[in-house]
């Protein structure tokens, strides 16, 4: 696949249609345009799937019109001999961070002919005489339903990543609990889960490899729907949904692999317990198939086409459906008594805890709204886009984390086994109101959570911490990952350390 950059509608490589040959002529035309990072190009691709503009012939002033970006297929290499075919130029990008097993190449297009059939057609298509139809009416829309076909990239890879989370957090909880250092005065040493901090570390983003396991789930479980209806509103919700997972996932689960190594001690560096490997090999996941910055900013615009739409009596999303049917109550001044409430009954109840983060997304909405009217006035569209962007940015992460709630609130609930829905409910209730503490400044700036009732908040998300703690091992076991999957000798269920010793040469 190659059209390698974030700016895919700008991006510079042309396919020029010749009515003489029947043919397209794929050029790159300067160095700026080299696509590069395409998977199997360097060494064994035989064909590639090009995006580029296309470019027709007309017969006014202009000469030529500019169709959109399409995509074309191109083949790169002789099928027998193996050599690279003329006007194409092609280089290994040379040894990576990680994932060295995949050769990653550079492609240069020199005026390189391939058949009229070639176009990939399904949104727009050029007739023998250079006639250009499409069931799309705009270069917009067609754009829209081209990319709307690699959607199942960010899936799967937002679905991937939660599985290094998995292996990385199994890791650092089995040696956890195998480590022991210090202890009370003469009685024998602890687990070094057992101190606050290691709990502090861990036991959250245990909680969050849960929530991220249900979310993916269900996205996963759109994009099937999506792929089987091809109903147009699900597409859309599917490409936001899918958009803002990958770039949440994949950015938490990096963060996550150093703080996992480094719960490990000495015993974390080592590259036979894989760290290294886990982390240098899932790094690229935060570029690839979308900049996770730029994926962001794409939840954000639907959110505010969303908004837009609500208020001008539009029909929402399923997953957008709470700012259609709350956001006048979320942007009412907070309730002064419910905002004391410190109970733990009622921080506990996923009301409380998804209200929470639904204020939270409606008021960033409708106030980065507000914010990009005000500036679109003296700096346009774009320069408005960018005073706020950071706002933009923390409003699709703060959505994000308000479907992921959602989706763990659900599976909690349709548990069908007492013992299994109450271990599963003290996890969800840990996701929840760890993220709740983290932006507690957020909630306490608009009194939505007064001052006693974030000291409970946080006093509460450390005890569940705790009790947590006390099932670690059980939650581990039941994502169920065989040994040849963790494959580091300090996270074996039994022995560990001996097979550890033995690996080192003792």
């Amino acid at each position: 696949m190659c059209f390698k950059g974030s700016n895919v509608q700008g991006l510079q490589t042309v396919a020029t249609f010749d009515p003489i040959k029947d043919e397209f002529i794929i050029d790159t035309p300067n160095d700026g345009a080299i696509k590069w990072w395409i998977g199997n190009a360097a060494v064994h691709g035989k064909f590639a799937t090009v995006f580029a503009k296309l470019i027709l012939p007309t017969h006014d002033s202009k000469g030529v019109s500019d169709m959109g970006v399409h995509a074309f297929i191109v083949p790169i290499r002789d099928l027998k001999t193996h050599q690279t075919l003329p006007g194409i130029e092609i280089h290994d990008c040379g040894h990576k961070i990680g994932l060295n097993g995949v050769d990653n190449g550079a492609l240069r297009f020199h005026s390189v002919r391939i058949p009229r059939d070639n176009l990939l057609n399904r949104f727009g298509d050029v007739c023998r005489d250079g006639k250009y139809t499409s069931s799309l009416p705009t270069i917009n829309k067609r754009f829209a339903a081209t990319l709307g076909e690699l959607v199942g990239g960010r899936v799967s890879l937002a679905y991937s990543s939660v599985g290094v989370l998995k292996i990385s957090v199994t890791i650092a909880v089995r040696y956890s609990l195998l480590r022991q250092q210090f202890g009370p005065s003469r009685q024998p040493e602890v687990s070094i889960l057992d101190y606050q901090s290691h709990q502090h570390k861990l036991m959250p983003m245990l909680a969050s490899t849960y929530a991220f396991h249900f979310a993916t789930l269900y996205l996963v479980e759109k994009y099937s729907e999506m792929k089987k209806t091809h109903n147009e509103q699900l597409v859309g919700e599917v490409h936001a949904l899918s958009a803002g997972l990958k770039s949440y996932v994949t950015s938490y689960t990096a963060k996550s692999l150093s703080i996992c190594r480094e719960a490990c001690g000495g015993h974390g560096y080592a590259a036979v317990n894989r760290f290294g490997t886990l982390r240098n090999d899932h790094d690229i996941f935060q570029t690839f198939e979308g900049d996770n910055t730029v994926l962001l900013q794409q939840v954000a615009g639907d959110l505010l086409k969303q908004y837009k739409d609500k208020f001008q009596g539009g029909t929402l999303s399923v997953t957008w459906n709470y700012l259609r049917a709350s956001m006048n109550t979320y942007l009412s001044q907070p309730n002064p008594v419910t905002a004391h409430w410190e109970r733990a009954d009622h921080l506990r109840d996923p009301k409380f805890q998804l209200d929470a983060f639904r204020y939270r997304t409606s008021r960033l909405l409708q106030s980065v709204a507000a914010r990009l009217r005000k500036h679109s006035k003296t700096l346009g569209s774009f320069g408005a886009w960018n005073r706020c962007l950071n706002h933009l940015l923390t409003l699709a992460e703060s959505h994000v984390e308000s479907v992921i709630l959602a989706k763990f609130i659900e599976a909690v609930h349709n548990c069908p086994d007492a013992s299994s829905q109450a271990a599963l409910k003290l996890v969800c209730d840990l996701y929840a109101l760890d993220r709740i503490w983290k932006d507690i400044g957020t909630y306490r700036n608009v009194d939505y959570v007064a001052p006693n009732k974030a000291k409970a908040i946080h006093k509460l998300t450390e005890y569940l911490c705790f009790q947590v703690r006390n099932i670690a091992g059980e939650l581990i076991d039941a994502f169920d990952l065989p040994p040849y999957v963790t494959r580091a000798p300090i996270a074996m269920q039994s022995e560990a350390y001996a097979q550890y010793t033995q690996y080192v040469g003792f």
